[in-house]
């Protein structure tokens, strides 16, 4: 385990001066506590509350940046420190946060930068050096990392973290000997220092001493670890023992620590097709594709067992998946030949089997095949998970790489699993529509309200006159009993009433609710012949008919010329400052797969309206499936800041 970096948040939260408002000052130390009890999504709202009222102040932004941090929203975090020095300057823990977010972005020249920014104005802050040290030995400057470390145990001579970085950097250099001699150091420091004993059973196992490694592993675990990683080392280590059994179990117990993680699944699932175990490897990679259906070797690999299993549909549709997104993937075309001439469809293996033939005889594919096997020459010791973009070279093997190094950061295994969930699904957020209701959460609050200028100047003209006040929720729910009841009375009393065009608008909006949509779109129709320009019926109406469509795929409208996108286009055309109308359009170019033109309109929703938390994580999603992984997570570092706390979830996921 190379390199864990332990970048320390400890003093982070402690106490700092405000000047400001007794209220605000209390704010922030709720804030704070929160962020103590790792209540991180929590301490969000606090610091929200004190930014908008007091947005020159550095401290919220810098305390918003430490839950960010601790809920792995790097790209958040790093702008939210950036704010809180362009307020404050002189803020050295500013400097160590943004430094910490760009260590785990893995911006190591530019935290190394601000580490150092951050001693200049606190020479002795053993925070900073050590974390400094440890961006450059990440950075490959290992001379200069040697000089920082060995400064900092000038200041504190039994600082163990510090003689492990020391121990790094010599074990970088190839140095196992001077290596050897920091652990005995370490050890005699303390005995069960796990770091230590890591590095020692690391040195073990590159040297092939699997049997030494083995017994450090078996010494941590007995010390009370229950880290599902070393599981998953011990398992690794006696495979190379050949104690496939011991191996299996390991696996089975990494597992049950941690149900996602994903060498032990992977690598499980490989020993189980090793041993004839098929149904239940399969099962296995199952589990991994749900976690991340892009893992194209697990899918080929599930593949196979269908075929050994008999089960060909199945099979043929994995081959599918793979052979989509690999075209020129020779062994997945000779294996879906195979499941199709089983299947009995001879025309179509004898397709596949040609289409290998001219694989194979191509240049293009000898270059690859050459080039590809010149890489594993190079680098033998490469895990199969890193190798998915290397699929053509593929063949069963186990991950064989023990003591395999971990990326992220120590301190992130501190933050709840409940506060972030990685197995978010990439569901976009739903269209809004018009209803008389707004949801309350569990604490008995009023949830999200969106505001639109035209939805204010039509509920003011209806107040005036004692009507319903309207309000946008997002799609989702049925309306409950009581919400049913109330919708019914109030469509009975506009019965009552004489027909007007608002008349026919609220009953077009109350039949909609009610799920009456034939009569919602007659009712919604019959006013926008009375009144062509009114945005708002054209609005719901364009929900109407697409709900319609959705129960009736078969639907054609009598005026097929008006569709949910036509009555879309001309609520914008009508209501050109209505933010929703935008991002319900951009939802259905999406569910159209025209992407630009939905980018188009996620933009201009947000440029009318900064605080749209849903256009921004729909448009993270949109950035996600375009590759833009940082565009992403920018988007939907916003929408949680915003209150879709869900988006920190997939934020994790993504950049995992």
């Amino acid at each position: 385990m190379k390199h864990l970096a332990r970048l320390i948040l400890t003093l982070l939260i402690s106490h700092l001066s405000i000047s400001a408002q007794i209220d605000v000052d209390r704010t922030i130390a709720i804030g704070r506590n929160a962020i103590h009890f790792q209540d991180y999504i929590v301490s969000l709202g606090y610091f929200n509350q004190v930014i908008s009222l007091r947005p020159w102040m550095a401290e919220p932004y810098f305390y918003r940046a430490v839950a960010k941090i601790s809920l792995d929203d790097y790209l958040g975090a790093e702008e939210d420190a950036s704010l809180a020095l362009e307020r404050n300057p002189i803020f050295p823990r500013a400097y160590l946060l943004r430094g910490i977010a760009r260590f785990n972005l893995k911006e190591y020249r530019k935290a190394s930068e601000d580490f150092l920014k951050g001693l200049k104005l606190s020479p002795k802050d053993q925070n900073l050096l050590y974390n400094l040290s440890i961006a450059l030995l990440e950075d490959k400057q290992l001379d200069v990392a040697e000089r920082t470390a060995r400064e900092l145990l000038a200041l504190d001579s039994k600082n163990k973290d510090t003689y492990r970085v020391l121990a790094q950097i010599t074990l970088e250099r190839k140095d196992t000997v001077a290596t050897q001699l920091m652990i005995d150091t370490l050890l005699s420091l303390d005995a069960h220092y796990r770091p230590a004993l890591l590095l020692q059973a690391q040195i073990a196992s590159e040297q092939k001493n699997y049997p030494q490694a083995l017994q450090t592993i078996d010494q941590i675990i007995a010390q009370g670890a229950s880290d599902a990683n070393l599981y998953v080392n011990r398992a690794i280590l006696r495979y190379h023992q050949k104690d496939l059994r011991g191996a299996m179990n390991d696996y089975s117990e990494a597992l049950r620590l941690d149900p996602n993680e994903r060498v032990a699944l992977n690598n499980r699932a490989l020993l189980r097709s090793q041993v004839g175990e098929y149904r239940l490897a399969i099962q296995d990679w199952s589990k991994l594709l749900q976690r991340d259906s892009n893992l194209y070797i697990a899918r080929y690999n599930r593949a196979l067992l269908y075929l050994r299993t008999n089960e060909y549909h199945a099979a043929l549709k994995d081959l599918n998946v793979v052979l989509n997104r690999y075209p020129a993937f020779a062994s997945g075309f000779s294996a879906r030949a195979e499941v199709r001439q089983r299947l009995g469809d001879l025309k179509g293996a004898t397709r596949d089997q040609i289409h290998l033939y001219d694989l194979q005889t191509s240049k293009r594919y000898r270059d690859q095949m050459n080039a590809n096997n010149a890489r594993q020459a190079q680098n033998s010791t490469q895990t199969r998970s890193e190798k998915d973009e290397a699929i053509e070279k593929y063949h069963m093997l186990i991950e064989t790489d023990a003591l395999p190094r971990n990326e992220r950061s120590q301190y992130s295994s501190l933050i709840r699993g409940r506060v972030q969930d990685d197995q978010a699904q990439r569901t976009p957020r739903g269209d809004l529509l018009l209803t008389y209701f707004t949801d309350i959460d569990k604490d008995g609050n009023q949830a999200q309200v969106y505001f639109s200028p035209l939805l204010e100047r039509f509920n003011l003209r209806q107040s005036q006159q004692g009507g319903l006040r309207l309000t946008l929720k997002e799609a989702g729910g049925a309306l409950t009993q009581q919400e049913v009841q109330q919708v019914q009375k109030h469509l009975s009393t506009l019965e009552g009433q004489a027909t007007s065009v608002d008349n026919l608008f609220f009953k077009g909006v109350s039949t909609f609710l009610l799920q009456d949509l034939d009569q919602s779109n007659l009712l919604l129709s019959q006013a926008i012949e009375q009144k062509p320009d009114f945005a708002l019926a054209h609005f719901v109406r364009a929900s109407v008919l697409l709900r319609i469509n959705e129960v009736n795929p078969t639907h054609s409208n009598k005026q097929s010329q008006i569709t949910p996108l036509s009555e879309l286009n001309e609520t914008i055309r009508l209501a050109p400052d209505f933010a929703q109308a935008y991002y319900n359009r951009a939802n259905l170019y999406v569910k159209a797969g025209d992407l630009s033109q939905a980018r188009l309109d996620y933009n201009q929703a947000l440029s009318l309206n900064k605080h749209f938390a849903e256009a921004y994580f729909n448009r993270g999603l949109l950035s996600y499936s375009e590759g833009k992984i940082k565009e992403g997570t920018n988007d939907l570092s916003r929408a949680g800041e915003l209150g879709l706390y869900q988006a920190y979830g997939l934020i994790k996921r993504m950049n995992n």
